[in-house]
Formats: structure tokens, sequence, C-alpha cells
């Protein structure tokens, strides 16, 4: 079903809470409820922690790739920041990401290791992250969620179609909880890319209905002209969003 039908049916007419935010980007790292700075800037990421993440038995952290790696450690972030973090049952919870490479370089390093070798030894562990959404997996797992979980290319330079996709599943019933966010490394050397494109991943959480005492950073709408709006400003951009939600801290 289209936006423009969703939203003269009513649907998209409720009101929608950030409980959380967390980010990766070259400028640094943090959480929506720390004191921590948020850059976006062009660069290169610095090292990501790959901390935190629960004890399963069918996850490795060394396996992951360095896009699988941003991804889910600010997804992992992004949850203790909605206070998500700690569960012992399965959760309804969605994922959507937004991506301009996806796992483009780890692609592109696979298939350097078929051809070496004559093809004999292609490398098994890269093999199994040329997908751009196997983060998004491991964070089901590792976390208990069972909402819809999917990648969309972002062909937009507002990187918020992720955002929009999460208020569309949790104004249709697919989900109350959406984490939404965008996730990039650094393209792969000698591609021709866009300036605008900046290496980083940003993540929140969207809640229908959060309870009353919980902190969040804003309520989240769309108007008839199919805008995004947070706390009644129109928001035209990832980086928009963020500072609005971070002007939010004390949860008011």
């Amino acid at each position: 079903m289209s936006t423009e039908r969703l939203y003269w049916k009513g649907v998209l007419k409720h009101n929608m809470f950030i409980t959380g935010i967390s980010w990766i980007t070259a400028g640094g790292a943090g959480r929506g409820g720390s004191e921590d700075t948020f850059e976006f800037s062009e660069g290169v990421l610095k090292d990501i922690p790959g901390k935190e993440f629960p004890p399963n038995p069918v996850f490795r952290r060394g396996r992951l790739d360095r896009f699988s790696l941003l991804g889910l450690q600010t997804i992992t972030n992004a949850l203790h920041d909605a206070g998500l973090y700690e569960w012992s049952e399965k959760r309804e919870i969605g994922i959507v990401s937004s991506t301009v490479y996806g796992c483009l370089k780890t692609d592109l390093d696979y298939n350097d290791s078929v051809g070496a070798e004559d093809g004999s030894l292609p490398e098994p562990n890269l093999f199994t992250h040329t997908l751009s959404n196997i983060f998004l997996g491991y964070a089901a797992i590792l976390f208990g969620l069972t909402g819809p979980n999917y990648i969309c290319h972002e062909k937009t330079d507002n990187s918020l179609t992720a955002l929009l996709s999460a208020i569309e599943c949790i104004s249709l019933g697919e989900s109350e909880t959406m984490l939404a966010g965008i996730c990039d490394v650094e393209p792969p050397q000698n591609l021709q890319v866009s300036e605008k494109v900046r290496p980083g991943a940003i993540f929140a959480v969207v809640e229908k209905s959060p309870g009353s005492d919980k902190r969040h950073f804003g309520m989240l709408s769309m108007d008839k002209m199919f805008n995004i709006i947070l706390n009644d400003t129109i928001i035209h951009n990832i980086e928009e969003f963020v500072n609005e939600c971070l002007k939010n801290r004390s949860g008011e």
C-alpha cells in the first residue's frame, strides 16, 4: 500500500516516539542518553570497538566484516540507549537500514580471494558476509527481535529512507517498535562516489507507545506532504534528525 493511501486512510496520523539513538561516524561515537557530541563528518571511521554483544553460541564477533561490525555495534548501542538491551523472551521489534554501498567492499575482497591460487582457496568467512543484511540477522539473533528486518538501497541525499519505512511499518501494525538507520563504511578504492555520502552508522529506536515513565527524544509523525516531523520541526536529512533528538536529551 502506498504512503499516500496510508495517509488518507488516517493510518499515518499517530505520533510515535524516539526512545533511543546512537551513532558511529568519522567524528566519533555516541548515544543520545550521554553527553557525547554528534558530528557527521567526512573522513575515515576509527576502529569499531565491537563490544557489549550478548554471548551466543552461533555468534563469533571475530568473523564479522567491517560493514557488519559497524551496523551491529550501532544497533547494540541504540538498544542500550532505549533500555531494550536486556531480554528474556523474543520481542516483535523490527529493523530497517538504508545503505549506499552496502557490503560492496567485502564482495570485492571475496572476489579477490576467489581469484587467488587459481580459485582453489576462496575465503569462506568473507563469503558469509557478501549480503548487506547479514548484520540485521545477527542483531535479531542476539536480541530476540522477530519484527520486519530488511535493507533499503539509499537513493536520496537525505538518508531518511529507513526512517520513512519504519513509520510505515508501525502505522500498518507490522510492529510497535522499529530500529531505523543508515550504515556505510568507506567506499572501495578507485570507485567514483558522491561526495555527499559520509561513512558511518546512525540508528534510532522508534516506539508507538512507550511507557509513560520512559525517556524519549520527542514525537515523530508525518504531514500531508509526506514530510517527517519531529517535535514540530520538519526534518530534511538524517543529520537534522539526530540534532533535533539531542535537543531533548533531558527527556522532556
